[in-house]
């Protein structure tokens, strides 16, 4: 199932691009290799990484309690609108609506 998940996360989760924000992170980050000696610039460098793999890790999870919780609702609503009769159009701007006449049975006018 993991699989899955992180297949519709590649498919789905697309990140909008923040040109100005990106260019400043690389030039911050140009400025600090250039200014630092080869074992700092390593140990930044596996900070970065590290950093870079915790939020995207963060997204998947994230990602995957939206999607688990999107189910959960989605088979609640299914097994209470199992139970009634459909009398209209399903398609109805894609809503859950009750009719006047199943809303007037349920307060028992």
């Amino acid at each position: 199932m993991q699989n899955i998940l992180d297949e519709l996360y590649n498919q789905y989760c697309r990140t909008t691009p923040q040109p100005q924000a990106q260019k400043e992170i690389e030039e911050c980050h140009q400025t600090l290799i250039r200014s630092l000696v080869k074992p700092e610039r390593k140990l930044v460098l596996r900070i970065i990484d590290n950093k870079d793999f915790i939020a995207g890790a963060r997204a998947r999870e994230s990602f995957a309690c939206g999607f688990w919780l999107a189910w959960r609702l989605f088979s609640q609503l299914h097994s209470y609108d199992s139970g009634r009769s459909h009398g209209e159009d399903p398609s109805v701007g894609d809503r859950f609506v009750i009719s006047n006449r199943e809303s007037e049975n349920e307060q028992g006018i």
